[in-house]
């Protein structure tokens, strides 16, 4: 029986694992974790999903699994491919979801492995998430079709250029966060200049997102062409846009300038860690 591995298994390894399951890619018994850590994550899976089989070490993943996800924090990655390089043989296909490390870095420790790299977003536990991949040129086709088509299940996938990833990935992963950042300030300068309550402009805010993404998704508008039938010019609305267009691109241009210097620190801490490793 093929199985599927997890290494680590955090909310991410969770919602991957969940979903797996609601949408039959893989049954229970077909699920294999390892984790160092009987944490709150994977009591709850287990407490669910008895048939699941827990592994004594992460080598016993990657030798059981067809696919194997590693889903833990970036330094902790390279020194398990290290660790476990004797039974990462070309037949591997592994995946995985750690910012900052390439698969060219994985390869480096482990040559001949099928690696394939993910970035899911949190989106997906409601179907409607991205999820980014990029492929080494190790892997099969079968492997990568098997991959694609197991998000596409769940979500919408796009598998582009490496290189590309690291923006990809604060337009599909984090910007949840930042989209809830933002309207969170939306809605306090609401409730500084009203009576209404927080429930109340949180439910306006809620839904006028919702509708918003509903008509950019399910109406084929455009950003401009939504604008454009929304703010009528001379209107109230058109006010509105007009102070987003002077203050919003330098907002933005910082944003993105941020999360970059935030992705090369922790490419240049993974680039040291595998020199030493290396040596």
């Amino acid at each position: 029986m093929a199985k599927i591995g997890f290494i680590g298994f955090g909310s991410m390894a969770t919602l991957i694992a969940t979903k797996m399951l609601e949408e039959k890619i893989a049954s229970p018994e077909e699920i294999i974790i390892y984790s160092s850590s009987e944490n709150e994550h994977l009591k709850k899976f287990y407490d669910e999903y008895p048939t699941s089989e827990l592994a004594a070490n992460e080598a016993e993943v990657f030798t059981k699994a067809e696919h194997s996800f590693i889903c833990k924090l970036p330094l902790a990655v390279l020194p398990l491919v290290k660790d476990c390089a004797a039974v990462l043989t070309s037949e591997r296909h592994v995946i995985s979801i750690a910012a900052g490390v390439s698969t060219d870095d994985i390869l480096d420790i482990a040559p001949s492995l099928q690696i394939s790299k993910l970035i899911p977003s949190l989106t997906t536990a409601v179907g409607i998430g991205t999820t980014l991949i990029s492929h080494s040129d190790k892997v099969s086709k079968n492997n990568r079709q098997w991959l694609e088509q197991t998000f596409e299940s769940f979500g919408h996938v796009m598998t582009i250029r490496e290189e590309n990833i690291d923006i990809a990935s604060d337009l599909t992963s984090s910007s949840p966060g930042i989209i809830a950042a933002i309207f969170e300030q939306f809605m306090e300068a609401a409730l500084r200049r009203s009576s209404l309550s927080d429930v109340e402009v949180f439910q306006m805010i809620n839904f006028a997102l919702a509708g918003t993404s509903k008509l950019l998704v399910e109406e084929d508008y455009t950003f401009s062409g939504l604008i454009e039938r929304v703010a009528t010019k001379g209107g109230i609305t058109a006010e509105g846009v007009e102070l987003s267009h002077k203050e919003l691109p330098a907002f933005f241009d910082e944003l993105l300038n941020r999360t970059q210097d935030k992705y090369a620190i922790s490419k240049q801490e993974i680039e040291t860690q595998k020199r030493d490793l290396l040596s």
